[in-house]
């Protein structure tokens, strides 16, 4: 399946963006860049990335999830992962990129961590 994502906003200020599908490289990937981008611009501070219905994640999928919390971060903002298991885990995990990034079971738990930092 290739990427789809959708946004809706949560608890007034949280930006959920959800993924399902593969995080590869392809036009289709770009579209998370350029939602984030487009959040920031709108003045998002909170965002959820949840991935708990990808499937595949690539080294552009990692470059591309990075990139956005680099941006986010530069913005004053935060972000949580949400819902990473299995392969897409590991691949974060070989990558060390959850050292990098806060990683939480599920949404619920994101939306706490947001709430109180």
């Amino acid at each position: 399946m290739i990427l789809s994502l959708s946004t809706r906003t949560i608890d007034p200020d949280i930006t959920v963006v959800e993924l399902s599908g593969r995080i590869t490289i392809g036009r289709e990937s770009g579209q998370i860049e350029s939602t984030i981008l487009k959040a920031l611009n709108e003045g998002a501070k909170k965002f959820i990335l949840d991935v708990s219905h990808v499937t595949f994640i690539d080294s552009t999928g990692i470059g591309i999830v990075a990139y956005c919390f680099g941006k986010i971060s530069q913005a004053g903002a935060a972000a949580r992962v949400a819902g990473a298991k299995g392969l897409v885990m590991d691949v974060f995990h070989l990558t060390r990129m959850d050292a990098v990034l806060k990683f939480v079971p599920t949404v619920e738990e994101a939306v706490t961590g947001l709430n109180e930092s």
